[in-house]
């Protein structure tokens, strides 16, 4: 082996081992055991490396990692790594780090603690976190200087559709199969749990961006799109409600498999266009504990576990009491999070029983229904997250033109004049328009007339959310 293969694979190390170090930590708190194994590792490396080549400098640049200044080659499983590690130091404004000397367990953990454990995502304030953590690492800014906001955007809401889409994927292979050998089964939990602490990662940094997939609706493939939409509402609404990291991936994965129990019910009843009769509803009615018999039939239990069985157990009891199956407590907090992304995505995608409700009228009837099926205080903020026009509602303006809501929710006026782009005659994206904008004598230049439905006119709203301009905030 060459200087320079060498060279390669010793960064190929490092950088596996800082992605199991930091994937680790994003699912796990800092004192839990599943972070000793990862820890020792990257002490045994900086132990090893760092007398041999004087320091460790790891540093990324136009999707490309450097070791000491020598590029990496990646197959094809380590650039699916590296995508990862790109998108952790893109959100905190880093381009690498440099170790200066060997580290211990009690410095990694400071590390971590400094880096990870935080929502902080400026690179001056986690630099200045580092620094004070008294140990010898060091964060190092980005090569050639930060990319224009713009292009960040674009790419943060083009990383956050390759990442729910990999989710669909994922949640499909495992739900197609009658059975699942334990190997594979146990492979597929694992890809589908660092998939969604990447969806955790891109709330935190841009909500917006990544509320935006939801705008994904197939009613020929709704199981997995389900899955991977409700786990995204319920991270953005757990997010909201100031919930930490560990506690969004554990809410998130628990909302993928809120439903897996309905792989055993045949698909006559899921598809059958025409109202349940008594026995195909008590039929329908066991999914909750089909759902929990799935889950318990793992290898190992942990927190996140016992959270993905409650949740699956209880989305369909209600606030009030009400629901199935019967129990005499409220839900617990992640079962009632649930519940509402699962009501409302249900609600705004078709199903062969009825159409699609549009966004803005299936709000309102979960309105009505609150402090009865929905927790009023949770479904307030579930509204003013995702606004009364939330993002991929089709929408007619007094001026005529059609337009699909890009940007909206949040406090005062976004909360119902979103920022819409324009739908050009050939169905797609055109230029962004700020519904909150006013003429020179105070006056809302455009205002919305109506909801549309995207199917009259033959429009995928997904799409136009993925392709148009990028919105400033």
């Amino acid at each position: 082996m060459s200087e320079e293969q060498a060279g390669s694979s010793q960064g190929n190390a490092v950088m596996q081992l800082w992605f199991q170090l930091f994937r680790t930590a994003q699912i796990h708190a800092i004192d839990n055991q599943a972070l000793r194994r990862p820890i020792d590792a990257w002490v045994g490396m900086t132990n090893t490396l760092v007398p041999r080549e004087g320091r460790i400098a790891l540093q990324a640049k136009d999707n490309a990692l450097f070791m000491n200044g020598s590029k990496l080659r990646l197959s094809n499983d380590e650039y699916a790594l590296a995508r990862d590690v790109f998108a952790f130091f893109e959100e905190r404004g880093i381009g690498g780090f440099l170790i200066e000397a060997p580290m211990t367990p009690d410095a990694v953990r400071k590390l971590l603690a400094a880096l990870v454990y935080t929502r902080e995502r400026r690179f001056d304030a986690l630099d200045a976190a580092v620094k004070n953590a008294n140990i010898p690492f060091r964060l190092i800014r980005p090569l050639g200087g930060l990319k224009v906001r713009a292009e960040v955007h674009r790419e943060r809401r083009s990383y956050a559709f390759f990442t729910y889409a990999k989710l669909v994927v994922l949640y499909r292979n495992l739900i197609a199969k009658e059975k699942v050998i334990a190997s594979e089964r146990a492979f597929l939990l694992k890809k589908i749990a660092r998939t969604v602490q990447a969806l955790v990662d891109l709330c935190l940094d841009d909500p917006h961006s990544f509320v935006s997939v939801t705008a994904v609706k197939r009613s020929d493939d709704y199981a997995a799109h389900h899955a991977a939409n409700v786990a995204v509402l319920s991270i953005v609404l757990g997010e909201k409600l100031g919930l930490g990291k560990v506690a969004l991936a554990d809410l998130g994965i628990g909302a993928v498999f809120h439903d897996v129990g309905l792989r055993d019910c045949p698909a006559e009843i899921l598809l059958k266009p025409e109202p349940l009769d008594a026995k195909d509803r008590a039929l329908i009615e066991q999914h909750p504990m089909r759902s929990v018999e799935f889950l318990l039939n793992q290898r190992s239990f942990s927190k996140s576990t016992l959270s993905q069985i409650v949740i699956a157990y209880e989305h369909h009891r209600h606030y009030d009491g009400s629901g199935y199956p019967f129990g005499s407590r409220r839900p617990d907090l992640f079962s009632r999070i649930v519940t509402i992304a699962d009501v409302y995505d249900a609600m705004t995608t078709p199903r062969p029983w009825r159409g699609a409700l549009m966004p803005d009228e299936s709000l309102a009837r979960m309105m009505r229904e609150s402090g009865r099926r929905f927790d009023p205080a949770l479904l307030k903020t579930f509204v003013d997250t995702l606004g009364l026009y939330p993002i991929g509602t089709l929408v007619r303006l007094d001026s005529g033109d059609l337009g699909v809501v890009i940007f909206g929710g949040g406090e005062g006026e976004r909360l119902n004049r979103p920022i819409i782009s324009l739908v050009g005659r050939d169905g797609k994206a055109g230029a962004n328009v700020d519904l909150a904008e006013r003429d020179p004598a105070g006056k809302h230049r455009w205002s919305i007339v109506m909801t549309e439905d995207s199917r009259k006119f033959g429009i995928q709203t997904s799409g136009i959310v993925a392709t148009s301009q990028s919105v400033a905030e």
